[in-house]
């Protein structure tokens, strides 16, 4: 990018801060028409400073900035009604979400649908719903809006619908095809689950553990072996017995 680019008033979310240099931040925002961007908000660590307060994660803004190249400068950013505000259980849920963006979207790449399924998420997650369905519904839809859907629809290798009494093996990259022997394990799911994830439904608590177990061996597969550290900060507050 070599043009000068000027933006005002653009729907966004604050994803991480960091210092830079003396009194300054670097943010990096989810943006609904720019996907992620990083933006220097010059004096943003000062006390006084007015967008301290505003600049803060889950904030729900209008973003205005300049920027040629990478790197662009924060102009503007003012609240976007209405306010979410995560606590508890919802807040580690919320940083979750913002590593699995960080680690999983391309820089400059817009993605309304994403922006869309992490808006409904953070409203779901701010309103105390179900915190394990709230992520499970955001990973499935985030994963079809990255282009990685999951085919729940029908046996890869008859080309037959998904039957609710059927039970069914899981390969990630590769499909669902039919299990006709007794066998268990982790990748072995009842048609019943599948479909209830495929229809967004979640509806009791096995369908749900069945879709966070089908889920994280997805995203293990486009994250790699680095885990996310906000899963891992949440293991141990369970671990230890302390209230999230």
């Amino acid at each position: 990018m070599t043009d000068k680019e000027t933006v005002q008033l653009e729907p966004g979310f604050v994803l991480h801060q960091r210092p830079y240099r003396n009194t300054s931040q670097l943010i990096d925002f989810l943006t609904k028409n720019y996907g992620v961007i990083t933006l220097v908000a010059q004096g943003s660590r000062r006390l006084q400073a007015g967008q301290r307060a505003v600049l803060q994660p889950f904030s729900s803004l209008y973003l205005s900035w300049v920027r040629r190249g990478e790197l662009g400068r924060l102009t503007h950013a003012e609240v976007k009604p209405p306010t979410i505000v995560l606590s508890g259980e919802g807040l580690f849920a919320g940083f979750y979400l913002n590593e699995l963006l960080l680690r999983l979207m391309g820089r400059g790449d817009p993605n309304p649908p994403v922006y869309l399924c992490y808006s409904l998420c953070l409203s779901d997650l701010s309103n105390l719903l179900d915190t394990s369905r709230a992520l499970r519904l955001f990973e499935l839809r985030f994963l079809a809006g990255l282009g990685y859907g999951l085919g729940l629809e029908q046996d890869i290798e008859t080309g037959e619908l998904i039957c609710p009494g059927g039970r069914y093996r899981f390969k990630p990259e590769h499909g669902i095809s039919i299990e006709k022997a007794s066998a268990n394990g982790p990748d072995i799911f009842t048609g019943r689950d599948l479909i209830s994830l495929r229809e967004e439904r979640l509806d009791d608590e096995e369908s749900v553990k069945a879709a966070k177990r089908l889920l994280k061996r997805v995203l293990r597969v486009y994250l790699g072996e680095r885990p996310l550290s906000t899963r891992s900060v949440l293991k141990d507050v369970y671990r230890r017995g302390l209230e999230p």
